[in-house]
């Protein structure tokens, strides 16, 4: 796909589009789509495979144990970097949200809802994502389900 004369509020549209249809839909065929079979994800959590398959395997563990999982983009920064390929950095900042109601990482469902935001940097190629990094608050996640205390006193920051 040619993205090299797109504007910000098409890959926005881009993005809102692949994250609806991938985490609201559950369309996980989206990934091989979107994704280079190179895929490097920096944020697969220890003992997932690398690439397509590590990826599909943290969303389908997302949408089974949050059924009504939601990503909201909060904001979305695009930068076409190099002089070769139509080679881009995207950097998005994310609400997520859901229902806990599967085994989660070895954590029993709580039925509880949470609320979180996190930030991902990711690498793309004519509109194929190379490299992924992210960042969530992991902690912020089991305290608000009730998991465990926080250590800092209400109202603490």
């Amino acid at each position: 796909m040619d993205t090299s004369s797109w504007p910000t509020d098409d890959w926005k549209a881009f993005f809102v589009r692949w994250e609806k249809e991938q985490y609201h839909q559950g369309n996980l065929d989206l990934i091989d789509e979107y994704n280079s079979p190179d895929l490097v994800d920096h944020h697969l959590p220890p003992g997932y495979d690398d690439g397509n398959e590590g990826k599909r395997r943290l969303v389908r563990e997302l949408l089974d144990d949050f059924p009504d999982f939601r990503l909201r983009m909060d904001d979305l920064v695009v930068e076409r970097i190099g002089d070769g390929d139509v080679h881009f950095k995207v950097v998005e900042q994310f609400t997520i949200s859901g229902t806990h109601h599967g085994t989660y990482r070895g954590i029993q469902p709580t039925g509880e809802a949470f609320e979180t935001s996190g930030i991902a940097m990711m690498r793309l190629i004519d509109g194929i994502e190379f490299e992924h990094w992210a960042v969530v608050d992991d902690l912020d996640m089991p305290t608000q389900r009730g998991v465990f205390e926080s250590p800092l006193p209400k109202g603490s920051s």
